[in-house]
């Protein structure tokens, strides 16, 4: 099941309603933009950032569940299924101490999101349609330039993906340009 821009919000206010203490999730992936209106856009996904979240993982878990959704699952999923995915730093590249945006509050619930910047040089590592396509639109809707996104990109820890970023940032500019 794709889950679009109604269903985010959907998912976040029945957790922000079903938890019993306050938690902050930081999400990044395609979400922060799908929640602050890309068009035409779904994920499959809610991507967690954990360690820019602050949550107590049993009253999290318990919350998905109330809410009709996956809390971190492994293994083979239903493709209907809808579920939090958390994340912790390894494959994903994302800088270290990065600044956050509120995106907003569902009851005991605020969410966050990476900067746009960090969100575009992230997606920039693995550099697929869908994320140069993400890219782009970040960059007319925020009025990022490519000299932030280098920065940030100076700002990765590993130098393979600091390259791969690099060379990503290639099909961003062609695509920015024929617009």
């Amino acid at each position: 099941m794709a889950i679009e821009r109604k269903k985010l919000e959907e998912i976040f206010d029945r957790l922000g309603r079903s938890l019993t203490q306050p938690a902050t999730l930081c999400i990044f992936g395609s979400s922060p933009a799908i929640l602050l209106g890309q068009p035409s856009r779904q994920t499959q996904d809610i991507d967690i950032w954990h360690p820019q979240s602050n949550y107590d993982a049993g009253d999290l878990s318990r919350a998905c569940a109330s809410a009709g959704i996956l809390y971190d699952p492994t293994g083979e999923l239903d493709p209907d299924a809808v579920y939090l995915q958390i994340v912790r730093p390894g494959v994903v590249a994302l800088p270290p101490n990065f600044e956050t945006e509120m995106i907003g509050r569902y009851g005991m619930l605020t969410v966050l999101m990476p900067t746009p910047v960090v969100l575009s040089t992230a997606k920039l590592v693995r550099g697929s349609d869908n994320d140069v396509n993400d890219i782009v639109w970040w960059v007319r809707q925020r009025s990022i330039t490519f000299k932030q996104i280098e920065s940030m990109i100076d700002q990765l820890a590993n130098p393979l993906q600091q390259e791969t970023a690099r060379d990503n940032l290639v099909f961003v500019r062609l695509v920015t340009k024929d617009a």
